[in-house]
């Protein structure tokens, strides 16, 4: 072997040596780097973890019964639009425990000074008992409440043991109720059905109730419009609030906001036979 060949090997081998360190060096570097890189990925995930729970506890806190309003705002939800996905939370009643205090507090309408064994007996020859047109109506009154869907809460005033809720609601309209329920009576029992109406004597008054009970329920079977007031009606609700800051509805809550919700004013759809149309469409295949 010449000795320029030698120089040449040798000066190969240097540069192979070379290039193997700055390779290993590189290899090094880029091992480094990624270790650099993982705590700041630890620290993304721990931020986002915490921006999520943040968000939750946000949410959690906007829908807190510790705020009357909002416990307010879901009582109506249950109350208006039968949504029960935290009637439990806020009743401590189950759906079908709560439906039944609804229903309890219409079956007691004119359940006093009903003459004994009295039955309504329409012209097609159906009879009814006072029971039944209680039941009838209970039913049919929830089940009208749950048609009204212009309802907000508006302000609160926080008092010692719990809060009254200032609250505006388009309810229900008397004049309407009362005027479908005549209408049916009138066509289907006879103008005689109301020369009773008004009297000094509590059971025939409680008669009448009946059958206008009874008008009302048949009135809305048939597919008769739930009358509402053309302008809400403002009225306030009361929340106790509990040992632990929360705020739920008493035993008279329910009936405050039955009766706040049910008025004389003038009423959607007044003049109209709307709602008359709709009951006739189904008078030639249903007799009462």
């Amino acid at each position: 072997m010449t000795k320029q060949q030698t120089i040449i090997k040798k000066t190969g081998l240097a540069v192979m040596t070379a290039m193997t360190v700055l390779s290993l060096a590189a290899c090094g570097n880029g091992s480094q780097g990624a270790t650099e890189e993982k705590p700041k990925e630890q620290e993304q995930v721990k931020s986002d973890v915490t921006d999520a729970k943040d968000n939750k506890d946000k949410l959690s806190s906007e829908n807190s019964f510790s705020d009357p309003e909002v416990a307010a705002k879901t009582f109506m939800d249950i109350v208006f639009k039968d949504k029960t996905s935290r009637i439990k939370e806020l009743t401590h009643l189950s759906p079908e425990q709560f439906k039944e205090t609804e229903l309890d507090l219409f079956r007691k309408n004119g359940s006093l000074h009903i003459p004994e064994d009295w039955i309504l007996q329409t012209p097609s020859g159906s009879t009814y008992t006072s029971n039944e047109i209680l039941e009838g109506y209970a039913k049919t009154m929830v089940d009208m409440y749950q048609d009204i869907e212009d309802y907000t809460t508006m302000s609160s005033e926080v008092t010692d043991d719990g809060a009254e809720v200032k609250v505006s609601v388009r309810g229900l309209a008397g004049k309407g109720l009362g005027q479908a329920s005549r209408e049916i009576t009138e066509k289907y029992l006879g103008p005689d059905a109301y020369k009773y109406n008004g009297t000094d004597s509590k059971e025939l008054n409680t008669v009448m109730q009946l059958v206008n009970f009874w008008s009302l329920s048949q009135y809305y079977e048939r597919g008769g419009s739930t009358p509402v007031v053309q302008e809400p009606m403002i009225f306030t609700i009361y929340f106790e609030k509990n040992k632990n800051g929360d705020y739920a509805p008493n035993e008279d809550t329910l009936k405050e906001l039955y009766k706040g919700a049910y008025g004389t004013n003038d009423y959607q759809g007044s003049g109209s036979s709307e709602s008359n149309d709709e009951i006739s469409k189904t008078e030639d295949s249903n007799d009462y």
